[in-house]
């Protein structure tokens, strides 16, 4: 019985820290001085999005890249783990047979702006998806608190089942003597 109730715990534990973990994927980018966003709209030669489009993003120099797919509209997204001193870099974005090639370009002393380029393909976009002002997607917070409350439940319920253990082991005795 107390096996099942640790396999419970544990497993409610790495529940809440994956989904911390997951809510955070830009933890590995923590800093915005650490993060260059690459978006922008795929669209075919009639001006109709290209959904599930794979766009591949790659700082060769650095061997840093990444690989995005465009949603229903023919939007992707993709982070780059650039750094101050990687001002200049050249990067490759490619979508199906498509090539540009971009510069790294933004302000190395502005460390709260985002750093963002937008790179469409095909004719021009429909505006970008709404963001809250900090930049993060709205769903990163209410992820972050729900793996909270997981572990706090956890914590509890296991809290009163040892006590309910333990308020029968003493019934039992007091039964006994």
């Amino acid at each position: 019985m107390r096996l099942r109730s640790l396999t419970f715990i544990a497993v409610s534990w790495a529940v809440a820290w994956w989904s911390v973990l997951l809510s955070a994927a830009a933890w590995g980018m923590h800093d915005v001085d650490h993060r260059y966003k690459i978006s922008g709209y795929v669209r075919d030669a009639q001006g109709q999005p290209v959904a599930d489009a794979r766009v591949i993003i790659s700082a060769t120099r650095l061997g840093e890249g990444t690989t995005a797919f465009t949603d229903r509209r023919g939007y992707y997204e993709a982070v780059l783990h650039l750094h101050d001193a990687d001002l200049g870099e050249p990067i490759t974005v490619t979508a199906g047979d498509d090539i540009k090639r971009i510069t790294a370009q933004f302000n190395a002393q502005d460390k709260t702006t985002e750093r963002h380029v937008e790179v469409n393909f095909g004719s021009v976009p429909a505006p970008a998806p709404a963001r809250r002002e900090n930049g993060q997607a709205p769903w990163i917070w209410p992820a972050v608190l729900a793996g909270a409350a997981v572990g706090v439940v956890s914590i509890v319920w296991y809290a009163r089942k040892q006590q309910s253990a333990r308020v029968r082991g003493q019934s039992s005795k007091k039964k006994r003597g």
